[in-house]
């Protein structure tokens, strides 16, 4: 009996110029077809297969209410506050968002997480296409559902966590909130138990927000882009109760981390969103706020959000999914202190950019922050401190230089320090000039 071809994982091209729209995600999905699969073409494919899969899909799928929010209410036991302790005085936490697609980088992404032994990892959100069972089973917990091989998110010493993304929110969040959070949670302690949570210390706060519960509307109806049809994406009710009775950032000068999926800034604008001016209701000061969503690295500067609230805005959701090189940043008024421009080489021959994460080390008051690449390579580096709720730049060479954008100035400023032939990855990551 003739041996079966080896699994493959997806490849990115299906992945491209992905829509934000629910039914074009349920038709994206229907037509991701395994390599060797006879395609489907023309009217007849699409009328014949793509499209009655695509709606046997979003019936079963989509229609119906949404997962209850789980949250900490009175009786629960849990406070969803947890301590962000390692070993020794260092605590590391591994970040990346809009992992879960199923790809090769997806795949080498965790494996270069790994190599950092994080005591802490968290998924910003986004299980590809549309996050029901199978496809959260596949792409986020190593489990074979289909043609592909499965990626398993990389488990962090202490614990992991994962944000719900608009993604997940597709199939009305129950893979979430039913498969995935009992998987995840503290490694001595109860699964994850809300969308939202609070990681501290003596010195620093994380709190992971949940801000895709609100992503989705009225079937079908949802796709109708105007209002009363298309979702608030506001905050529930019941996480702002909980930053108001159990975070209490008012009340705490520790220096806070803010973890979302959505940006805090507004698409094609200057101004903060609406979650940020929700935020700065609990939050009055300066705060280091990763997201994903949009599929790219960009470091931006502070801006202020009114009413006390600071944002240092940084996006990674390029742990996964095709960084499209041509794509302009989503906020063009803003000021961009670092993003990486490189172009990735990869085997589908396509024009894009480099997949990655984040590492962050957490010494007493100080804050360290490794922006690495799919193959572990450093591309930009920052550093803070925390005292009496304010967030110092100890670097004063904060900003990426233009050298950090191309693969062989990386090389070649590595080695001009003594580096060696291309250096360490830890000896390619570059301080920026002013």
């Amino acid at each position: 009996m003739p041996e079966s071809p080896p699994l493959r994982r997806r490849d990115l091209a299906p992945l491209r110029h992905l829509p934000r729209s629910v039914t074009r995600n349920y038709l994206r999905q229907a037509r991701d077809l395994p390599p060797g699969a006879a395609p489907r073409r023309g009217i007849r494919g699409f009328l014949g297969a793509t499209l009655p899969a695509a709606i046997a899909a979003y019936a079963r799928e989509r229609l119906g209410p949404r997962h209850r929010f789980a949250d900490y209410g009175p009786g629960s036991g849990d406070s969803g506050l947890y301590r962000l302790d390692g070993d020794g005085n260092s605590v590391r936490v591994s970040l990346a968002g809009d992992w879960a697609s199923g790809t090769d980088e997806a795949a080498a992404v965790a494996a270069a997480i790994g190599r950092f032994h994080p005591h802490f990892t968290v998924h910003l959100g986004d299980a590809y296409y549309v996050g029901d069972e199978s496809e959260i089973r596949a792409t986020f917990l190593g489990e074979r559902t289909g043609p592909y091989e499965p990626t398993l998110w990389p488990l962090g010493s202490a614990g992991s966590f994962a944000l719900n993304g608009n993604h997940e929110m597709y199939a009305r969040g129950r893979a979430y909130f039913d498969v995935l959070l009992p998987r995840l949670g503290l490694a001595a302690g109860p699964p994850q138990r809300a969308s939202f949570f609070c990681l501290e210390n003596a010195h620093w706060r994380i709190i992971a927000l949940d801000t895709a519960y609100n992503s989705v509307a009225w079937p079908l109806l949802e796709e109708l882009p105007f209002w009363p049809f298309t979702a608030s994406n506001d905050l529930p009710a019941a996480e702002l109760r909980w930053l108001g009775h159990n975070v209490r950032p008012g009340a705490d000068e520790r220096g806070i981390v803010i973890l979302t999926h959505h940006s805090p800034y507004r698409p094609r604008g200057h101004d903060c969103s609406r979650i940020a001016r929700q935020l700065r209701w609990h939050v009055r000061r300066p705060v280091l706020w990763f997201f994903g969503h949009e599929h790219r690295l960009a470091v931006y500067d502070r801006h202020d959000c009114g009413a006390g609230l600071e944002v240092w805005g940084r996006n990674i959701g390029h742990a996964g999914m095709p960084v499209e090189a041509a794509t302009p940043l989503a906020d063009p008024a803003l000021r961009l202190r670092f993003t990486d421009a490189r172009r990735y080489r990869n085997d589908e021959g396509l024009e894009l950019g480099y997949n990655g994460y984040a590492n962050l080390t957490f010494t007493g008051p100080t804050l360290s922050i490794e922006y690495r690449d799919l193959n572990g390579a450093g591309v930009y580096r920052e550093q803070w401190r925390t005292a009496g709720g304010a967030l110092e730049a100890l670097d004063p060479t904060f900003s990426g230089p233009s050298d950090a954008l191309e693969p062989e100035h990386l090389d070649r400023s590595a080695a001009g320090r003594g580096g060696g032939a291309g250096g360490t990855a830890d000896e390619r990551i570059r301080r920026g000039e002013h």
